[in-house]
Formats: C-alpha cells, structure tokens, sequence
C-alpha cells in the first residue's frame, strides 16, 4: 500500500477504491438478475415431461412431410426437471440444421414466447420409422428369386435403411438377390437384382406432351435400363435424335416439349 501511495495522492487512492467497489457490487446485481426465480404473474414454469412430449410432437409433425412412414420421436432426456420461461404463449422452432432424420441424435430447439426468442434446448432423442415392408420370411439363398413363398409383409422400423426397402408391390417385378437373406431380414434393395421397366437398346414408345395434352407418339431405342420413374434418354430412330424423359411404364417413356 505505501508502494501505491508514492505514486498517488490518498484521494486519487480512494476514488480507484470506490469506483472498484461499484463494480464489483453492479456485477454482483446483474448475477442476482439472472438468477433470480422469476415471480408471480411474470414467469411461467414447465416440467420436463411437459417439454419432452411438445418437442417430440413437433418433430414428428416436420417428418410426416418428408416420410410415407409412421414417425416416433422420444426424447430421452433432459438437462433440468423443470424449466421457468416469461409469461406468455409458448413456440417452438426447430434450429437450423437440425431436422434431418436420424436414429439416435440430439434435437436443437429454439423457444419463443409471444414470438420472441428465449432460448436454445439441446435434447437427446430416438426417432423410429416404421413401414410395411418386404421380410424374409424364410433363409434366402443367393441368386434366388423373391415370391410370396419366401418373403411377407411387417411394419418394422426402417430409420437405419428407410431408403432402401421395398413394399409389397415390388414382388410384381422379378427380382433376384445378391446376397444371403436371414429369416426375419428386411430386404434391402441395394442387394437384390430387379428387371428394370425399360431396358437398354430395347424398343421403346416415346409419348411427347405439351401442357398436359399428348401431342406425339414415335418409336424409340433406350440408351440406358431404367425403373418407373427414373430419367433415361431415348434416341428417335428414325432421325437418330436424342430427347430425355420420364419412364412411366414398361417400355414407355413420356417427354415433356
């Protein structure tokens, strides 16, 4: 201290002292601020089940729109049991980036009240999809065509594989595998073989259409094998002409012009 006051009078000493001392008592206020239980008719408290089943049902409504599938969302768990928010109705909005859907993954949802943002929750979640899909319903050796003798129709949860499965109406098509299927193994249809709807250099009924009204129809070689509504290109036989459209059945193809 008299190190301090060779370089400065006793009341340079004293202003320092006190303009400390409000700091530090203004940092201590706007701690008690933020911490402090919001009272009375001014806060609202929700408990974390409350919260895990709102969020759930938002996620599930978002992937209804994206999936043929029956979505399950749970959220296993929370960081606190009850959360106290403003007064005022309630919203939720999923954050940017994070509605994609996965297996096991945490869900990032920001919480408004009377439209204006409080927060941002991280919360960890399982979300299932179910579909009625192709099982092997008996062992299915390799090479070997799919029937109803080997195969049958259950809802399982396909989130792990929801791409690649097949219902019930693939088996109108001939499909052979390319791997061992278990009894009970959904068969996932980047290891089976399928006779595509149109196929290379086969001939082909090319349909070209104008607002919604067939115009023309000629005939046409496929350039490539394709299945019920991929993309291939055709090529005019006639003036060797190359155009690109939609398979809408075997060995049929419709241009837009």
């Amino acid at each position: 201290m008299n190190r301090v006051l060779q370089n400065q009078t006793w009341p340079d000493y004293e202003n320092k002292l006190e303009k400390n001392l409000f700091r530090f008592l203004r940092f201590l206020i706007m701690l008690l601020i933020m911490f402090m239980p919001l009272q009375g008719s001014q806060a609202q408290i929700l408990s974390a089940s409350k919260v895990k089943v709102d969020v759930a049902r938002l996620f599930e409504n978002t992937y209804k729109k994206t999936t043929n599938g029956e979505v399950l969302v749970k959220i296993t768990a929370t960081p606190f049991a009850n959360i106290q928010l403003p007064d005022g109705r309630i919203t939720y909005k999923i954050a940017p980036g994070a509605d994609k859907i996965l297996p096991r993954d945490v869900k990032r949802v920001e919480v408004y009240v009377n439209g204006v943002y409080i927060r941002t929750l991280n919360l960890p979640a399982q979300t299932f999809v179910y579909k009625d899909v192709l099982v092997a319903s008996d062992f299915i050796n390799r090479e070997q065509m799919l029937t109803k003798d080997c195969t049958e129709v259950k809802r399982v949860d396909v989130s792990l594989r929801a791409d690649y499965v097949l219902d019930g109406s693939m088996l109108e098509k001939e499909i052979t595998t390319k791997k061992i299927f278990q009894k009970g193994e959904i068969i996932d249809k980047r290891f089976v073989k399928m006779k595509p709807d149109v196929a290379r250099n086969a001939d082909v009924r090319v349909f070209f259409v104008s607002n919604n009204s067939v115009m023309i129809t000629i005939d046409g070689t496929a350039m490539s094998d394709g299945m019920l509504g991929d993309y291939i290109n055709v090529e005019n036989k006639n003036y060797k002409k190359v155009y690109n459209g939609k398979i809408i059945g075997e060995n049929r193809v419709l241009v837009n012009i």
